[in-house]
């Protein structure tokens, strides 16, 4: 087997060498004589090959599950053109002097180019020029006359705003000083009555103070009289307690005691009298201040009536002069107005001139403006740095202007910059939410097919070209690729097949295309009580019966505990009939004997991804020669895949590095689909 291994030759290479035979008629006879020879060899080993294949798929063909690097692209077709490319024309007509640079030749910008006969320009220079002159000189006039006149009239209204502000400066300054008066005569005014209105709450007090006096005095004049009498008693007892005692009648305490009491008597009596005395002058005095407040309100009201007549005067003079200096003011401002409006009237009379003036000299001016580019014009000079692409003049040669209102006369030449190349092409919309600005691309053009160039997206249309529809009509949206460092050996118009990365993985645990069977399953989303969920595990071998009693062979997919309905995904085996999608009951039964009654699910139907794992078993009995033609080989497991690009799949969940799957052949895939179409 590995000897045919290395002499194979496929059927198409076969083709493609027929194909090249019958484009290569112009050969000469040796050399097809060599050529039928190479080919019968050719068709010789291809048919020695075509036995060993057979004995080759008695083997079963394997992948096994790798990490490795993951590439998404989108592969499409555009042409090479600088980013940047300018077509040059002549801003001037007449006839070509001299060529300065060739097709081919690298220009720097501002470079010349191409010199055209100036004379006819130059003639029409100095025409301009002499205008030009002699309306500058009739303007100047103008503004002389102009200035003389404006300066008698600015001296007159100078005069008459003079007057204006001289009247409305005496009418600010009467009109401060009349506020300023009247403010201070309504401020007395309010200081006056309100030292009135504290005089008469003094007055108040001041009687409120005397009737308290008297009542105080009453009492101490009750307390003296009272006293007046103790001590009467008290003098009585002390010389009758004297007499005993000489007499000895008594004894020294008795004696003492009457001398205390009698001196307690004096103390309290001649204290009272001295309240009494007290509180009388104190009467006297709130007396004497009620008469001064009830004096003092008095003279207060005078001068009350006094300041309110001096405010009533005060305020009708400044009124009367404020009327005056008003009139005043407003005589002023009408003459001022008067002369303003005469001066206006005489300024446009003489400003006319001016603007005749000034208008004809900015057309004059514009005029030898427009000639002097003219005549500048006549060199022709790169706009950019770049490279000729293309001469389309000769010397002798009478062009026409490209400034035309209407139309753009011929391109004279075109320049290119190459430094920055970009590729564009077309999108269509179904993958164009993929592409974005930055990504990177992989570039390869025809003349270097062996050569990789790099790229990144540098612009993508916001809206989509209608003109640049697909065969089946999907519009398309141009994307720029800007070719990074842009090498000197690609040209504009090369053709380009570009590879846009839309996603780079390391590290992803992968598997190719053709070993994953994508199936039409029925899924039964099963609403399990939760006290019995923990009944079922991943990939676990399960029945289930419908209304019906028919039961089928299952295995468990996913379980999602957290849900509150749909909590147990179950796989349907490939052979189920005769049960149909949508909402249903179900039993569940358990290979320990245990049944799950009356579940609640729904069943749906749609794509799942699967593969026939090497578990060990097969392999064994398909060395023996006893495997059957339909039997599947390993065991059928369900994974989840991400993202595919042209060859593999991503793998999410289901299989671990190192696993080994077998590849169905055709034969299985046509039988699977027949299968999934009787269902």
């Amino acid at each position: 087997m590995a000897n045919c291994v290395l002499f194979h030759f496929s059927v198409p290479n076969m083709k493609k060498l027929i194909v090249f035979q019958q484009k290569q008629k112009k050969l000469c006879n040796c050399a097809r004589l060599l050529f039928n020879i190479f080919l019968v060899n050719t068709i010789t080993i291809s048919l020695i090959i075509n036995g060993c294949n057979k004995k080759e798929e008695e083997e079963d063909k394997m992948e096994v599950v790798r990490y490795g690097r993951f590439v998404v692209k989108i592969r499409e077709t555009g042409n090479l053109e600088p980013l940047v490319s300018v077509a040059v024309r002549s801003n001037v007509e007449g006839e070509i002097e001299r060529i300065l640079v060739k097709e081919g030749d690298f220009v720097q910008k501002g470079q010349e180019l191409i010199k055209i006969d100036p004379q006819q320009i130059e003639e029409q220079k100095h025409q301009a020029e002499a205008s030009r002159d002699a309306r500058r000189a009739s303007l100047d006039q103008a503004k002389l006359r102009i200035y003389l006149a404006e300066k008698q009239q600015n001296s007159t209204i100078a005069q008459s705003k003079n007057a204006v502000a001289v009247a409305q400066a005496n009418l600010d300054s009467n009109q401060a000083t009349s506020n300023q008066q009247i403010r201070q005569a309504q401020a007395n005014i309010a200081t006056t009555r309100n030292l009135l209105e504290q005089d008469q709450i003094s007055l108040n007090q001041s009687k409120i103070a005397l009737q308290q006096a008297e009542i105080q005095l009453q009492q101490y004049q009750s307390n003296s009289a009272s006293s007046k009498i103790n001590y009467d008693n008290a003098k009585a007892e002390y010389n009758r307690s004297t007499e005993l005692f000489q007499k000895k009648f008594i004894s020294k305490k008795s004696l003492d005691d009457a001398k205390a009491s009698y001196a307690t008597a004096t103390s309290q009596y001649e204290s009272a009298r001295k309240n009494v005395e007290s509180q009388i002058r104190t009467v006297e005095s709130q007396r004497q201040n009620i008469y001064a407040r009830n004096r003092a309100i008095e003279n207060r009201k005078t001068t009350l009536k006094l300041e309110e007549l001096n405010l009533e005067s005060t305020t009708s003079a400044q009124e009367a002069r404020q009327k005056q200096l008003e009139a005043e003011l407003k005589n002023a401002q009408t003459r001022l107005q008067e002369i303003l409006e005469t001066s206006e009237q005489q300024k446009e009379l003489t400003v006319h001139s001016e603007v005749g003036a000034q208008a004809a000299l900015l057309e004059s001016e514009s005029r030898l403006k427009f000639e002097t580019e003219r005549l500048a014009w006549t060199t022709m000079v790169a706009p950019i740095s770049g490279k000729i692409t293309k001469l389309s003049v000769e010397e002798g040669e009478i062009i026409t202007s490209g400034r035309s209102a209407f139309s753009q006369g011929p391109a004279i030449l075109t320049i290119a910059d190459l430094s920055k190349m970009v590729v564009k092409t077309y999108i269509n919309e179904v993958e164009i939410a993929k592409v974005m600005i930055g990504q990177k691309v992989e570039i390869r053009v025809d003349a270097y097919p062996k050569k990789t160039f790099q790229g990144i997206v540098s612009e993508i249309a916001p809206s989509a070209d209608v003109q640049q529809r697909t065969s089946s009509g999907i519009v398309t949206f141009e994307v720029v690729v800007e070719v990074v460092g842009s090498p000197p050996q690609l040209l504009p118009g090369m053709s380009a097949d570009i590879d846009i990365i839309i996603t780079e993985k390391s590290d992803i645990l992968q598997l190719p295309i053709e070993s994953v069977i994508i199936s039409e399953v029925l899924t039964v989303q099963a609403n399990i009580p939760l006290m019995e969920l923990s009944k079922l595990q991943v990939d676990q071998e399960i029945t289930i019966e419908n209304l019906v009693g028919k039961q089928f062979k299952s295995t468990v997919g996913k379980i999602f505990p957290e849900k509150s309905f749909g909590n147990a995904e179950i796989l349907l085996d490939k052979s189920a009939r005769g049960i149909r999608t949508g909402p249903t009951e179900i039993k569940i039964y358990l290979q320990d004997g245990d049944t799950l009654n009356g579940i609640e699910t729904n069943i749906d139907s749609g794509k799942k991804y699967f593969v026939q794992l090497d578990d060990g078993r097969t392999t064994k009995k398909a060395k023996k020669g006893k495997k059957d033609e339909n039997e599947e080989k390993g065991l059928r497991k369900r994974i989840e895949v991400g993202q595919r690009n042209n060859s593999h799949f991503e793998i999410i969940n289901g299989l671990a590095d190192g696993d080994r799957i077998f590849v169905p052949s055709m034969k299985q895939l046509t039988q699977q689909d027949d299968n999934d179409d009787k269902r």
